[in-house]
């Protein structure tokens, strides 16, 4: 069936076909790969600065916890009907246009409440829409952006797209939020409004560098966008490997979710504070920027599939220690672990996702992957929360890993697709 594609100028793959060993580095060779990838850097980071500045403003003007918990309700109502529309959406435009116009919407939203703040007549009722508004926006890019990858890079270079760009992002969420406190440090608060827009306009007109030739379906689709995100959900129920992944990420999260309860974790396992709670997000920020770069020195490890369930395993297993822990050195060096095989997980479902899925269909699949994720981090925030509440924290620890062992070693035995995926 005809459909429509991205695809790469010769002159960004002449070369490279007859690269039969790789570097980890080799999509760099490539302008298409860099101009992506300079695009989802200022991306990320200006995701990263949207969430900062807009929480600390509510925060610092209505001094209330009930006001910056609304963001949250306000970014997860309009982000699960977004992103679910957003996959089709990528499969039906060019791509590249998709990205510049949701960070259009960015930059056009950040320098107009940058202003109403300069003037003093900046609302929270303003920023609240201008949260819906980007959050909504934001997310619509993110299966654009990764639906772009393989069109950009050859198919034996995927897995190192997919890992190069992951450990920019996982730096890029460490490097926002130092800016952030830099510039509001030296200057202040709505100056940061301004900095999101600078950060954010490499993003906006990289994409359109990106030499590739969008194809409109010859034959179109039938159906509404509803049916065609329909014929997305069955097509990734029908696949032999992304229910097996979409459903061992989601288990596996939802039972032992972390990273949003750091505060905790300093506070009931070490007796520490915002010190603590620093010291063990950065713990886990580094380690998963070195397992994602454990990626791409296994990049020639053809067992891809195992690779996911190795790391699943590892991450299982170190939430034990960490429950028994009392030390905050020991705990840092437990959850660099998690986030080390966090991060190989992550890059290595990503590249599975890219190279098992058909162009047409690719947008739909990342924009399901992400739903199952972002949906998993919400429960399993309520989850371990509540579970906290109830039993503490030292057992709910030991039973998400044993909830996340179970669900791996399920995978294992019963989607035999992840066990014996190979590549290349």
């Amino acid at each position: 069936m005809s459909h429509h594609g991205e695809e790469r100028s010769h002159s960004d793959t002449k070369s490279t076909d007859t690269d039969v060993d790789p570097r980890p580095w080799s999509p760099f060779q490539l302008d298409g790969f860099r101009y992506l990838w300079g695009a989802a850097l200022s991306w990320v980071m200006t995701r990263e600065l949207r969430i900062l500045v807009t929480s600390f403003w509510i925060f610092e003007t209505t001094g209330s916890v009930s006001q910056l918990a609304l963001i949250g309700a306000v970014q997860l109502i309009v982000q699960i009907p977004a992103l679910v529309w957003s996959g089709t959406l990528a499969d039906r435009v060019d791509r590249r246009q998709m990205l510049m116009a949701t960070q259009a919407v960015s930059v056009s939203l950040m320098f107009g409440m940058g202003i109403l703040d300069l003037t003093g007549e900046l609302q929270p009722w303003h920023v609240y829409i201008a949260i819906a508004a980007m959050a909504s926006t934001n997310i619509m890019g993110s299966p654009a952006q990764a639906a772009l990858l393989p069109s950009v890079v050859p198919e034996r270079w995927v897995v190192q797209g997919v890992a190069l760009q992951t450990v920019t992002q996982q730096a890029a969420a460490v490097i926002a939020p130092l800016l952030f406190a830099l510039v509001a440090a030296l200057m202040n608060v709505t100056a940061t409004f301004f900095l999101a827009v600078v950060i954010a306009t490499p993003a906006l007109l990289l994409p359109m560098l990106i030499r590739i030739r969008f194809q409109p379906p010859l034959v179109p689709e039938s159906g509404s966008t509803l049916q065609r995100t329909w014929e997305g959900f069955r097509f990734v129920r029908r696949h032999k490997l992304l229910p097996g992944l979409y459903t061992l990420d989601a288990g596996i999260t939802v039972f032992s979710f972390y990273r949003q309860l750091f505060p905790m974790f300093a506070k009931e396992l070490y007796g520490g504070g915002a010190a603590a709670t620093g010291l063990l997000t950065a713990a886990n920020s580094v380690g998963g920027i070195g397992g994602t770069l454990l990626v791409l020195i296994l990049q020639n490890y053809r067992s891809k599939g195992m690779l996911v369930l190795y790391a699943t395993i590892i991450y299982a297993l170190l939430l034990f220690p960490l429950a028994i822990s009392r030390q905050l050195w020991v705990g840092a060096l437990l959850i660099g672990g998690l986030g080390a095989m966090d991060g190989i997980s992550v890059a290595m479902r990503h590249s599975i996702v890219q190279l098992t899925t058909p162009d047409r269909m690719r947008g739909r699949a990342v924009a399901l992957q992400v739903l199952a994720a972002q949906t998993a981090n919400n429960v399993g925030t309520l989850e371990v929360g509540f579970l906290t509440a109830l039993i503490g924290l030292s057992s709910t620890l030991t039973f998400g890993g044993a909830a996340a062992l179970a669900f791996t070693i399920a995978a294992w035995r019963f989607v035999p697709g992840i066990r014996n995926y190979k590549y290349p």
